[in-house]
């Protein structure tokens, strides 16, 4: 009973829809159109790809996600197209999504300068396994209600890049679709999906022939909860050989390393050590992520 009220515990903000509602992934970098759709297909790199993140391991029902992706440029559309689909799983509790996203991109005359504009659409699904549950529901307006709900929403941004600058701003779920557990008339189950505010900047210093710096920055902004600082540096090696290192203020930091092969596949690898009190009372409290990448052209840019 003890493990699993932990479980119920990590998953509450889940449940009352107030904490951040969007799936995460500390490989960002690489996939900027999850959070902003006007970075779909403005890298020109094709691409497909897999990842797995085991967060909190020595926990019984700790959160893990599971996601499939893509990413592809129109040029003959002067447009992008992104799309990805992701399982969460925490405990009793799983959420299911799909986002599909299109951007329009302005060209500047030498092709150097990029301006997307980007729309999103998404559909959720939020269930709770009752069989998982071994203790009364009855008295529980949450747990005795429908065990799924469905939800859908949209989002918007504008991403601009050229040779070396990328910036970023995107709203997520502008509907703010409601979320409700139990009986609609009790008011203290209500819970709607929350807007999420996402700016980004990054910069490329060429170090030398064949390496660069990427220093980067991101600031989310998620009604009803703190906002959220991130900022770190990637070392990238002739597109075949990266690493780095992030930090998200008061929360963790995020050491990630990834190398290419045969051209066209990425494996990436990122290890998110905690700031919280459960890396005080026990190891396996981090964060493990895996992402395999395929690039359908030869030597695409990793970032």
């Amino acid at each position: 009973m003890r493990k699993f009220t932990l479980v119920i515990l990590l998953a509450f903000p889940f449940l009352k829809g107030e904490a951040q509602q969007l799936h995460f992934t500390s490989q960002y970098l690489q996939h900027n159109f999850m959070y902003n759709p006007g970075a779909a297909g403005i890298a020109n790199n094709n691409m497909i790809g897999i990842s797995y993140r085991d967060q909190w391991s020595s926990f019984p029902g700790n959160p893990k996600t599971y996601m499939l992706y893509g990413d592809f440029s129109l040029n003959k559309m002067k447009a992008g197209a992104g799309a990805y689909i992701y399982r969460d799983e925490t405990g009793p509790t799983s959420r299911t999504g799909i986002d599909l996203s299109f951007s329009k991109h302005i060209i500047s005359l030498d092709g150097k300068k990029k301006l997307g504009l980007g729309l999103e659409v998404r559909g959720l699904q939020y269930a709770i396994d009752k069989s998982k549950i071994n203790i009364d529901v009855q008295g529980d307006p949450v747990l005795a209600g429908s065990g799924n709900k469905f939800a859908f929403d949209a989002g918007a941004g504008v991403y601009y890049t050229n040779q070396k600058l990328s910036v970023g701003a995107a709203v997520s779920q502008l509907i703010q679709s409601k979320l409700e557990f139990g009986s609609p008339s009790n008011a203290n189950q209500r819970g709607k999906l929350y807007r999420h505010y996402v700016f980004n900047a990054n910069y490329k210093i060429q170090t030398g022939d064949n390496i660069y710096l990427l220093p980067n920055a991101m600031m989310r902004i998620i009604e009803h909860s703190p906002s959220e600082y991130e900022f770190g540096a990637m070392f990238n090696y002739k597109e075949k050989i990266w690493w780095g290192l992030q930090y998200r203020i008061d929360q963790f930091w995020s050491m990630q390393a990834g190398v290419k092969i045969l051209q066209k596949i990425g494996l990436t690898y990122s290890y998110d050590y905690y700031q919280t009190p459960i890396n005080v009372f026990t190891s396996g409290s981090g964060a493990h992520e895996i992402g395999i990448r395929f690039d359908l052209k030869s030597n695409s840019p990793q970032f």
